[in-house]
């Protein structure tokens, strides 16, 4: 008798598909088509109606199903229950990982993501591709039921590290790639926080998009999934800084001591620096950019100077240039609505001479920061020297915007 799993086999085959193809029809992992089509996993009414109505197959999926549980057949033959148990215990507790492996790959994971913060984005990329590569080579071997899991969660916290480094570089399509993948490697390990921070970066995406009413949905969606974890900060961040831009101040307010509250009860963070990591300190980034654009100068500066002074090292160079470039666009926008002109040039200079940037981010303050010089300076000669500084970032970032 044919069994479900063969059934499923051979209609999606007479319909052309893979099983990728089907598995994105129905909302699926292409592992979980795998495993039902090899009887590794039930399936119930539901999801056997949507693989039918998919395929266009009338039926023929539910029928099966409830035939299937009508007359159920035996798990184990009998007579052989020993021989197949210890058989299924030796399966699982094969392996070629070990926990020392995943204890490694965990130690230069965190690595990775903490060096996101100021390392050369390009050298950052290469080295976390070739770490999932790895985890990649491992997940098509044997491992135990635990170590799949904690393979998963790494190549899904790789996965969002690579997402984040793709869209500061300006490879957009490739960081929704590596975010979508992300949030099916959470999924597929019960993981809620990356898949919060799949849905963040959505919100990030949309944000530098124009896409502001998108990101309450993305910012709901994410807090669903982990309300407890400090990913929940920076999604109610996100979702402040549109606000913000839609005008919305007392939606903004509400949204930024809702933060503030949350962010309260968290602890700080033994390595503050870890990218998927809420470092408390971050909080002043959020109000920095809200204050500006709701027109609170005085509050949107304070803010700014304190970013500046928190990321910068003994040295005189910044830990974290990217807020740090955010931070000194926000003061070129107090001083230009100041009337101080030079003191706009001056910033925007500073902002824009950053090795490490984030380029969408980067381009949506200094979008708003031109408009705002054509709003109030259009014909006046005195702005032409900050018109030609954000121009020439411009110039520097075509194509990656």
């Amino acid at each position: 008798m044919e069994s479900f799993g063969d059934l499923l086999k051979r209609l999606r085959s007479a319909a052309k598909m893979t099983q990728s193809d089907l598995a994105s029809a129905v909302n699926q992992s292409q592992s979980w088509i795998s495993r039902v089509e090899s009887g590794q996993v039930g399936i119930d009414a539901d999801s056997a109606k949507r693989l039918d109505d998919v395929l266009g197959t009338s039926g023929t999926l539910v029928a099966a199903l409830l035939k299937q549980q009508e007359d159920p057949s035996p798990i184990v033959v009998p007579g052989r229950d020993t021989w197949a148990f210890s058989d299924l215990l030796r399966k699982i507790h094969k392996t070629n990982v070990g926990s020392e492996t995943i204890d490694q790959l965990h130690v230069i994971t965190e690595q990775l993501c903490c060096e996101y913060v100021s390392r050369s984005a390009e050298d950052l990329r290469f080295d976390a591709h070739k770490q999932l590569e790895y985890v990649q080579e491992l997940l098509a071997g044997p491992t135990s039921l635990s170590e799949h899991r904690e393979l998963l969660v790494i190549a899904g916290w790789l996965s969002l590290l690579i997402g984040c480094v793709n869209y500061d570089l300006g490879l957009a399509r490739d960081a929704e790639a590596a975010r979508a993948a992300a949030y099916q490697l959470g999924k597929e390990a019960g993981h809620g926080e990356i898949m919060a921070w799949a849905f963040e970066m959505s919100a990030w995406f949309a944000l530098t998009q124009g896409r502001l009413k998108s990101i309450a949905d993305y910012s709901r969606a994410g807090l669903e999934a982990a309300s407890n974890a400090s990913v929940a900060i920076q999604l109610i961040g996100q979702a402040a800084k549109a606000q913000a831009r839609m005008g919305d101040k007392s939606a903004v307010r509400r949204e930024l001591d809702k933060g503030a509250h949350l962010l309260e009860r968290h602890e700080r963070p033994l390595r503050p620096e870890n990218h998927f990591v809420v470092d408390p300190l971050k909080w002043d980034f959020y109000e920095m950019d809200c204050y500006r654009m709701v027109g609170e100068d005085e509050r949107a500066a304070e803010h700014a100077h304190e970013v500046i002074r928190l990321s910068e090292r003994p040295d005189g160079t910044d830990r974290s240039p990217m807020r740090a470039s955010e931070a000194r666009l926000t003061l070129a926008t107090t001083s230009l609505r100041a009337g101080d002109l030079d003191g706009a040039v001056e910033w925007a200079q500073k902002a824009f001479s950053a090795d490490r940037q984030s380029v969408r981010s980067l381009s949506l303050i200094a979008e708003e920061l031109y408009q705002e010089t054509q709003a109030k300076y259009r014909t006046d000669p005195a702005a032409t020297a900050l018109r030609e500084v954000i121009a020439a970032f411009y110039a520097n970032v075509n194509g990656r915007v």
